[in-house]
């Protein structure tokens, strides 16, 4: 079996004060990893979706969430799109709103020597964690300058 990483829970309150919950989990494949979003509350809804690369999707596990969902009595489907698949997409916006914003400010605070030197480094972002990191290089240009 599987090891399962990045495990994520997402809660839905829809009519009648109950809560509707997901597991969502990540395993590996032989050709790459798959997104699993299993509700707690129905048995019917376990949905596996297989990627070979990366997502391109909104936030983690948006397909995944999104086909579990449609698979919900349609007296709860669209609460529990609106406030899991909407409402995840609306604050991930934000903070990748808040990222940008904040990346700019350091690189509009660097010289226009260290904005060449970091031009020139060759250093590519392709995730949150390497826009982390060159946010973290920059703090410490700025403050050597």
């Amino acid at each position: 079996m599987s090891k399962k990483y990045d495990v994520q829970y997402f809660t839905a309150k829809v009519s009648r004060g109950r809560e509707i919950e997901f597991k969502c989990y990540t395993t590996d494949t032989r050709c790459g990893f798959c997104h699993t979003a299993i509700c707690l509350d129905y048995d019917t809804t376990a949905t596996k979706v297989s990627y070979y690369n990366r997502t391109w999707e909104r936030f983690r596990y948006e397909s995944a969430l999104s086909r579990a969902i449609d698979k919900l009595p349609e007296d709860v489907r669209e609460e529990v799109r609106a406030q899991i698949i909407e409402g995840k997409a609306v604050e991930e916006e934000k903070k990748a709103d808040a990222q940008f914003e904040a990346f700019k400010k350091l690189h509009d605070g660097l010289s226009d020597e260290n904005k060449e030197r970091l031009a020139k480094s060759g250093i590519v972002m392709n995730s949150e964690e390497d826009v982390k990191g060159v946010m973290g290089l920059m703090a410490l240009m700025s403050v050597m300058q």
